[in-house]
C-alpha cells in the first residue's frame, strides 16, 4: 500500500514540477520543491504534497532561481561551443574532451546544487561550493546520480510507447532514487 501511495506521488511530484517549470526560470525552484518534498517522503513526514510543495516552490525562487541560471548559462554555452568545435583535428579532440569533462562537471554539480538547497539555507556561492565538495568527495555516489539522472530520461523518450510514462514519472523517479543516495550524506551532514 505504501509503494502504492508512493508511486502516486511520485506521479503528483512529476506533474507539478512539469507545471511549475513551465517558465524555464523557475524550473530550480521547482526541482528544489521536489527535492524537498522527496527527503520528506523519505523520513515518512511528506504531509500534504501540493501544499507542501508550493509552499516550497515559492519559499525557493529566491536561493534556487540563481542557481538555475547560471547552470541554464554554463549549459546552453557548452552547447554552443560543441556546435563550434570540430574534432578533426588533434587540437580539436582535445578540447572535445575537455568539453566533455566540463558536461560532466556540471552534471555533478547540478545532482547536488538542488538537494542542498531544498535542504538548507545557503548563499549562492556557499551553495556552489559545497556541491562541489559533495560532488567530488562522493564520487561513486555522484557517478551514480548523474547516471540515473541522464539513463531514465533518456531510455524513457526513445520510444514513443514509453513517453506517457516519463511525462508521468520521467523527472521525479530519477529524482527519488538519487535522493535514495545524498540523503544518508545530508543525514550525516546534519547529525542525525
Amino acid at each position: 500500500m505504501r509503494a502504492m501511495r508512493d508511486l502516486m506521488n511520485l506521479v503528483i511530484l512529476n506533474l507539478l514540477t512539469i507545471l511549475c517549470s513551465l517558465p524555464l526560470i523557475t524550473a530550480g525552484s521547482a526541482l528544489a520543491a521536489l527535492h524537498f518534498v522527496l527527503m520528506q517522503m523519505a523520513e515518512g513526514t511528506e504531509g500534504h504534497i501540493v501544499t507542501t510543495y508550493f509552499k516550497q516552490f515559492k519559499g525557493n525562487l529566491k536561493n534556487a532561481t540563481p542557481l538555475w541560471a547560471l547552470l541554464l548559462i554554463l549549459s546552453v554555452g557548452l552547447y554552443l561551443e560543441s556546435m563550434l568545435v570540430s574534432g578533426q583535428t588533434a587540437s580539436g579532440k582535445i578540447f572535445t574532451v575537455l568539453l566533455y569533462l566540463l558536461v560532466f562537471f556540471l552534471a555533478a554539480l547540478s545532482v547536488w546544487i538542488f538537494p542542498l538547497t531544498a535542504k538548507f539555507v545557503y548563499s549562492t556561492g556557499a551553495c556552489i561550493h559545497n556541491a562541489c565538495l559533495l560532488a567530488v568527495s562522493k564520487l561513486p555516489r555522484t557517478l551514480l546520480m548523474v547516471a540515473v539522472s541522464a539513463v531514465i530520461p533518456f531510455v524513457l523518450t526513445q520510444d514513443m510507447r514509453l513517453l506517457p510514462l516519463a511525462f508521468l514519472l520521467g523527472i521525479s523517479l530519477p529524482s527519488y532514487l538519487c535522493m535514495l543516495l545524498y540523503f544518508p550524506v545530508f543525514k550525516k551532514m546534519i547529525g542525525n
